[in-house]
């Protein structure tokens, strides 16, 4: 019998839009959210142009959206995201594909760039690994990125270190982005922006 791997991006792959964008809006609230990304838009220009680094960016992005915000009340924002908003931006179709994996009994890891404060509670409801972005906090306050942003060539340093990817016949790997690519490239099945209708 075949051993599959399967490697399932979230944002913009299992869900129509970015997570952390919608995770951003349920906390501070819309009108909070667009003032946010016109007062940061010059730093986000320059990291999506590869100026200055992406990872450093996003994490001083997200210390100033929950600068008044503690762990705890994050954490319960996270929980809570889960269940009212992310149900809504879920491909029913990737679901499908996720549950059929489950009952192959496949290995299945979610990887994944944004941050484990608001995808840890929906890997946990799914029953799945979670490889992604971690959280740095400073007593109760999260203060950016507490390791290198999971994406690119770090998606695939994430994953080696998760699993013995030689034990695995099959590697089937899901993702929508040029940050996807390097996990596409490890794949023996690399699906590019599936589940999506025609």
């Amino acid at each position: 019998m075949q051993k599959t791997l399967a490697l399932f991006d979230i944002d913009g792959t299992l869900t129509t839009k970015d997570t952390m964008f919608a995770f951003v809006r349920h906390v501070v609230g819309t009108p909070s959210l667009l003032f946010g990304l016109w007062w940061m838009a010059p730093m986000l220009l320059l990291a999506r142009f590869g100026i200055i680094d992406r990872g450093a960016a996003k994490g001083r992005m997200l210390r100033w959206f929950f600068r008044n915000h503690t762990r705890d009340r994050l954490e319960a924002a996270a929980e809570n995201f889960v269940v009212q908003v992310l149900p809504g931006l879920l491909r029913p179709d990737g679901l499908k594909k996720l549950e059929a994996h489950r009952e192959a009994g496949d290995t299945i890891y979610f990887v994944s760039a944004s941050l484990d404060l608001w995808l840890a509670p929906f890997a946990r409801q799914q029953d799945v690994p979670l490889l992604c972005t971690p959280t740095a906090w400073t007593g109760e306050h999260m203060t950016g990125l507490a390791g290198p942003n999971c994406r690119g060539e770090e998606k695939v340093r994430r994953i080696k270190k998760a699993v013995k990817t030689l034990d695995y016949e099959n590697i089937v790997a899901y993702g929508d982005s040029s940050g996807d690519t390097q996990m596409l490239a490890l794949a023996t099945t690399p699906h590019f922006k599936p589940f999506r209708s025609a």
